[in-house]
């Protein structure tokens, strides 16, 4: 299951108590692919970085089919857009592996408090950005859950979401 969201929406949070509620679980964090580039970074909501956000979601996506390969039910947390959708569902459905897609969205001024209060990130305009990219899902608007009640309540919100199949997302049913 993907847990994606704008800065500040909670995601690492809920994947956390996901991940820990299965017998086999795995909190797969896709900023610790980002943060393994080492030379030639590009800002992830720049519009250069297109090509190198593609590598990390494969990236992650190859390492979440690895672990649910081995039997283990795999939480990804990440800013997973709807533009990647496609191609990480085609990717993981050719392993036979069903995907999940969840959108955490707070207000706009619950997640800039969120992310400012953080400390380790001096500029936000990012985050902005990201919550923009965000902001109007049209077709998965069904997949978004609101986060800004506190953790516990969103992360009950999140389980009872997941429990049908409401949240699946179809292999070829995005454009890649």
């Amino acid at each position: 299951m993907i847990v994606s969201g704008p800065p500040g929406s909670g995601k690492t949070t809920v994947s956390a108590a996901l991940a820990s509620d299965f017998e086999r679980g795995v909190h797969l964090e896709s900023d610790w692919f980002f943060r393994s580039i080492k030379s030639g970074f590009v800002a992830p909501w720049l519009p250069d970085a297109h090509s190198q956000n593609a590598a990390v979601m494969v990236a992650a996506a190859d390492a979440a089919a690895a672990y649910a390969d081995a039997g283990y039910t795999v939480v990804w947390d990440g800013i997973v857009g709807p533009w990647f959708l496609g191609l990480i569902a085609r990717r993981l459905g050719d392993r036979e592996i069903r995907v999940q897609y969840l959108v955490l969205r707070p207000k706009r001024v619950t997640a800039s408090h969120r992310v400012r209060d953080r400390g380790d990130t001096p500029e936000t305009s990012g985050a902005e950005t990201m919550y923009d990219q965000f902001a109007d899902l049209v077709e998965l608007e069904s997949h978004v859950i609101s986060s800004d009640a506190p953790a516990d309540q969103v992360i009950e919100a999140c389980k009872a979401a997941l429990v049908n199949d409401s949240l699946q997302v179809e292999p070829d049913s995005w454009p890649v």
